[in-house]
């Protein structure tokens, strides 16, 4: 620990930040619509709650279409031009969804806006383990920050979105949006660098301590196989993949989880309308406090990971609790007790991110270098798809009963099976497997 003190931590000022606020500005992009159902789109576009459910979902199924190419091009050091780029389009896509007239332009906009976004998840998790060592949760740690983002972007959309739909209107609130994100775009080309040893603001003294402990970390873990292929042909790779129960394990695992988180953000404003019947301005604040809930959440779990060190459980008991949060909000979804179903929304977005510091480092202890960034982008691919199953079938259960009853436990049905996909990674896997063979070939 003395000797990490000593090294200087500019990649926390620099590299951390902008990555921070790429992955802010995409949820909060990818989020505006939850916000904007209830704000007016709903009424003024005129379609019904299973066609805002596609709306709601047709972005992770645009999002799957990226995402292995993504994790790919992370891992040969191309990232940076493409993400950029993507940026730029992502923020045009905003833009354009204060036009739309109707709700297949909405769905068309939404599956262009997921394709654009679709390589930023995998592609900044693949890019975060040649920058951060295992050493000290210092990974682990990263991705918790990454992934504050979003938690801080669902705080903070609500209230934004709701104080911009109240001075001007929907319309607006997604041009204006959008234009600070064409921004953050720049931001991205001046300061963002692939690898560490290309980084001009970064010391010699921090570029050796990165590059020398990632390499005796890498050379200490006996992966699980992939050596063999290689690293600038996706094909081969891509079987391998299919081959290995892991990667099966760990898309499953995203799949669900992917599949309540997103489910749950769409639709929780609506709910909270319901429930409360207040205007969209305090339907905006009060959806932000099941988000402040996953920001604390998200930093409790990602103390708490180095020190369970079983990845499958610090990735598995915070789906079980998500579950069981949903469960329990279904029972009580056609409460008259607005207060205590704040609570309950609380309670389920406390876990709503927790298993996230744990589940993304796990790619990088079982995969070698060649293969896991495709891997990370299959994980990527299947979450995507349970980021558009989350809300749609959600939305299907809103129309058929009229209450959130059924949405919630559905959600919290795949959550659970998860949580079981889970337990089938090799049960040492986490930091104190570093120099032991933890598991087998699949």
């Amino acid at each position: 620990m003395s000797e990490t003190k000593k090294i200087p931590k500019l990649r926390w000022l620099y590299f951390l930040p902008v990555l921070f606020l790429m992955c802010f500005f995409s949820f909060v992009s990818n989020s505006l619509l939850s916000i904007a159902l209830p704000g007016g789109m709903l009424k003024d576009l005129g379609f019904a709650a299973s066609v805002a459910g596609i709306a709601g979902g047709v972005a992770g199924i645009g999002g799957m279409i990226l995402q292995i190419s993504g994790g790919h091009i992370a891992q040969k050091g191309k990232l940076k031009k493409f993400l950029g780029f993507s940026t730029i389009c992502w923020s045009v896509i905003t833009i354009l969804q204060g036009f739309v007239t109707n709700g297949w332009q909405l769905i068309v906009l939404r599956f262009l806006l997921g394709v654009a976004e679709g390589a930023i998840v995998p592609g900044i998790m693949t890019l975060l383990p040649y920058w951060f060592p295992e050493k000290d949760g210092e990974r682990s740690r990263a991705i918790a920050v990454v992934f504050t983002a979003s938690g801080i972007a669902a705080t903070l959309t609500g209230p934004i979105g709701g104080f911009l739909i109240a001075m001007f209107n929907w319309q607006m609130m997604f041009m204006i949006l959008g234009v600070i994100s064409l921004i953050i775009g720049g931001i991205w080309f001046a300061v963002m660098y692939d690898r560490p040893e290309q980084a001009r603001w970064l010391s010699k003294e921090e570029k050796e301590y990165i590059t020398t402990t990632i390499q005796k970390e890498q050379s200490a873990l006996m992966k699980d196989g992939g050596s063999n292929v290689s690293g600038d042909k996706l094909l081969p790779i891509l079987g391998y993949l299919l081959r290995n129960k892991y990667s099966w394990v760990l898309s499953i695992v995203g799949f669900c989880a992917v599949f309540g988180q997103i489910g749950f953000f769409t639709w929780m404003p609506t709910a909270i309308q319901s429930v409360t019947h207040a205007g969209i301005s305090n339907v905006g604040l009060l959806s932000a406090l099941p988000s402040i809930a996953a920001i604390l959440g998200l930093a409790v779990w990602s103390k708490l990971t180095p020190k369970i060190k079983q990845r499958r459980l610090s990735t598995g008991i915070p789906l079980l609790l998500f579950a069981i949060a949903l469960a329990i909000l279904g029972l009580f979804s056609n409460s008259t007790n607005a207060a205590l179903y704040i609570v309950l929304m609380c309670v389920a977005g406390f876990f709503i991110q927790a298993f996230m510091p744990s589940f993304h480092t796990i790619p990088t202890l079982i995969f070698s270098k060649e293969v896991e960034g495709a891997a990370r982008g299959l994980t990527g691919f299947t979450s995507a798809f349970g980021g558009f199953a989350g809300p749609y079938l959600a939305g299907i259960f809103i129309s058929i009963s009229g209450s959130q009853k059924g949405a919630m436990y559905v959600m919290a049905l795949i959550l659970f099976v998860g949580m079981l996909a889970s337990f089938i990674l090799p049960k040492n896997l986490g930091l104190e497997a570093q120099g032991e063979n933890n598991h087998k070939a699949a």
